[in-house]
């Protein structure tokens, strides 16, 4: 399920996928240049876009591509210039999955959702032509986006205790409509870490260690991302090395019967740093007879 649209802020298809974002409620993101620039001035403060260290394009169509599970390039005409191109040869380089849809695609609405669900995409970064370069782009890439992505909509009751037994009912108040996953939050990612565990159901599993694969998702305060970018040290962000570091020791502290429980304990010390908001953690036994992996995925907010 897509939990995030990153795009550039340039008009045509980068505006209507931010624009789409917003009108469903979508988390969105990206990067533009240095002085927010655009083809139509400056880009507008209601998309939450971080700027790069220069006015280079270039810069913020890698930085996009390197930040998203997957880009989605949508243009008028099948082929492929100049900025559309660069963020296909960046979506190669950095071998993330990547589509061009444009207007005689087959089946696009069916291509997209093969295109999301196969490559379990949650940050999507949309790129494509300007609205200058091909007039209609903004309502083509618009439809595109509104037929091709299915959003999950819940009932006000599925958001109400005892759903969530294990959060404090004061956080669910009808006072504060304000839910972490549903606001613009930056993500640091640490994907697939290795480690070491003892665990298992039966005691004779848990008496050998097993390889385990742990990703995290860090949310922060986008003034956070612009502080560190603003000096440029590690003091004022999260050091990934200390993150991985913690995760290590967890999971390595002694024996334990389910992935659960381990999710938990790592979810809770992360919690402690001050600049982590919220988080998920996905936690990978393998092998099992006849299924590649299990996997236990849990989300937590800062009380």
């Amino acid at each position: 399920m897509i939990r995030k649209i990153v795009s550039g802020g340039q008009t045509g298809a980068d505006r209507a996928a931010l624009d789409w974002a917003i009108a469903n409620g979508i988390p969105h993101g990206g990067w533009c240049p240095k002085g927010r620039l655009s083809e139509a001035g400056v880009i507008p403060d209601k998309y939450q876009l971080s700027e790069t260290p220069t006015p280079s394009y270039t810069v913020r169509t890698a930085w996009n591509v390197w930040d998203s599970d997957g880009t989605l390039i949508v243009t008028l005409k099948p082929s492929l210039t100049e900025g559309s191109l660069a963020t296909q040869q960046f979506a190669v380089n950095f071998g993330k999955p990547w589509l061009h849809i444009h207007e005689t695609t087959p089946e696009i609405e069916a291509t997209l959702k093969k295109f999301l669900s196969y490559h379990s995409i949650e940050i999507l970064n949309v790129a494509g032509s300007r609205e200058s370069k091909e007039k209609g782009i903004y309502d083509f890439c618009y439809r595109v986006l509104d037929r091709g992505i299915d959003i999950e909509r819940k009932p006000e009751s599925f958001f109400q205790p005892p759903y969530y037994g294990l959060c404090p009912q004061s956080t669910f108040q009808h006072t504060s409509k304000i839910d972490l996953f549903s606001i613009s939050q930056d993500i640091i990612r640490l994907e697939k870490i290795q480690v070491d565990a003892w665990i298992g159901v039966p005691e004779e599993e848990r008496r050998n260690k097993q390889k385990l694969l742990i990703s995290v998702d860090l949310y922060i305060d986008p003034g956070v991302t612009r502080k560190a970018h603003d000096t440029d040290e590690l003091s004022t962000t999260l050091d990934y090395a200390t993150v991985k570091e913690i995760i290590e020791n967890i999971a390595s502290s002694k024996p334990r019967k389910l992935i659960e429980s381990l999710a938990e304990e790592i979810a809770t010390q992360l919690l402690l740093h001050p600049l982590v908001s919220g988080l998920r953690v996905k936690v990978s036994k393998f092998p099992f007879p006849n299924v590649a992996e299990v996997s236990f995925i849990l989300k937590r907010k800062k009380n």
